[in-house]
């Protein structure tokens, strides 16, 4: 029953059915089931002290603590029990889901199917309307020679929440498990692998994230580097992305060219915005020493913004600043070896698996790749996207906790196998 009753929830929650439906929005489908969830939870699942207390679990714990123990310590308290505390506590609960849940990999596949099939259609979404009505979404805004311009680009479809960046941010957080899960799988997931990813790239290079391309040829050589077969892996990127990139730069809209051309060339459209994000971050860096250890709270990076620097409520587009600014230097600490334990513990999941028989073509395995990729990738594009309040790192957290309960149930499973062959031997 309870596995029905999450996955619910990520289908409604990323696709967004309060927005889409009214009638769900008024029974607050997301809070019904949240809340369903943790009554069952709270009933059957908490005898499995074991995953209560792993590594990940306990530095999300000491983190979570310390942002209610800091309330009273940081500039605006207000505004985080007013505003943000709920927020946050909505998508931090995605880790006690995911590790509560799941009991088996079958049931792991069904949560990442689940998900990868809204991250698809999230992406898909918009590229459709884009064609068939000419939909954007999201328009950039730059000044050449004291002209403004605007520069239509691809956002999240209507009902969605994401703008440009986080829409190219989604498509790269997907590819990586389309990689291992389907271009690794058996043939029809090879053929699904080939028939999206063109439309993948087309609406990744569609939205103008400078910071989404670097994140998406980031992502490539990770999978190239850490690929035991480098150069196939090598190939295949050619293959598919050569032809593909050529055929939607060709498409693609002048300012759009000009744009990703300004991550390269200064004075041309869209440089002086790269250079605005840059002197930005120096800036807010500065914001700081406004309250270095505790931090102004949690969800007030665009009140810092504000009144510390003044001129802008911008939200920061640093996930490492927009910490140290919200948590302080202590809160910095603890959520980064949150971070690092989710490193530790896949990389042990994966020597689990060894033991236990299993290789790189096991779909646990793949899965363990694939996030890994995904963790590498999300460091280096959270130096231009928020996220401390948002789900990522909670889910991905959970779905690392589970492979490493997974991995250790099967090294138990084996050594009782060997432990029972050497009884029937020695009989």
């Amino acid at each position: 029953m309870i596995l029905p009753i999450l996955l619910l929830f990520i289908i409604s929650y990323f696709l967004h059915f309060s927005a889409r439906f009214p009638a769900l929005s008024a029974m607050r489908i997301d809070f019904v089931l949240g809340g369903l969830l943790l009554i069952v939870i709270f009933m059957t699942q908490l005898s499995d002290k074991w995953r209560v207390s792993i590594l990940t679990s306990r530095r999300l714990n000491i983190f979570l603590i310390y942002i209610f123990l800091s309330l009273p310590v940081v500039t605006w308290p207000g505004s985080v029990i007013r505003l943000h505390l709920i927020e946050w506590i909505k998508v931090a609960l995605f880790y006690i889901f995911v590790i509560s849940v799941v009991r088996t990999e079958k049931q792991l596949k069904w949560i990442m199917t689940i998900f990868l099939v809204c991250q698809t259609f999230r992406i898909l979404e918009p590229l459709y309307l884009h064609i068939a009505t000419g939909y954007w979404g999201d328009v950039a805004y730059t000044h050449v020679g004291g002209v403004m311009t605007g520069l239509n680009r691809l956002s999240g479809a209507p009902f969605d929440v994401v703008n440009s960046n986080q829409l190219a941010w989604v498509i790269v957080t997907t590819l990586p498990f389309f990689f291992y899960l389907l271009w690794q799988g058996e043939i029809v997931w090879k053929v699904i692998f080939l028939a999206t990813t063109p439309f993948f790239v087309q609406a990744m290079l569609l939205t103008g994230s400078r910071s989404g391309l670097i994140s998406l040829v980031a992502t490539i050589g990770c999978i190239i580097y850490y690929g035991k077969k480098r150069l196939k892996y090598l190939i295949i990127a050619i293959v598919v992305l050569l032809p593909v990139s050529f055929f939607v730069v060709k498409n693609m809209t002048s300012g759009l060219l000009i744009r990703y051309e300004s991550l390269v060339v200064s004075g041309i459209a869209g440089s002086d915005t790269a250079h605005g994000r840059i002197n930005a971050w120096n800036k807010q860096f500065e914001s700081i020493l406004n309250n270095p250890l505790f931090g102004n709270g949690l969800g007030t990076s665009r009140e810092t913004n504000f009144n510390v620097i003044g001129g802008s409520s911008q939200i920061t587009h640093s996930l490492y600043i927009e910490i140290l600014q919200e948590t302080g230097i202590i809160g910095f600490v603890l959520f980064m070896l949150f971070v690092a334990s989710i490193i530790k513990i896949l990389g042990e999941a994966k020597v689990l698996l060894e033991q236990a028989g299993k290789d790189g073509k096991d779909w646990l395995y793949r899965l363990i790749s694939a996030t890994q990729v995904w963790v590498f990738m999300d460091l280096l594009y959270s130096f231009s996207c928020f996220g401390l309040r948002s789900w990522e790192w909670y889910f991905f957290g959970g779905v690392a906790t589970a492979c490493l309960a997974i991995a250790r149930d099967y090294v138990v499973s084996s050594e009782q196998l060997v432990q029972d062959d050497n009884v029937w031997s020695k009989a």
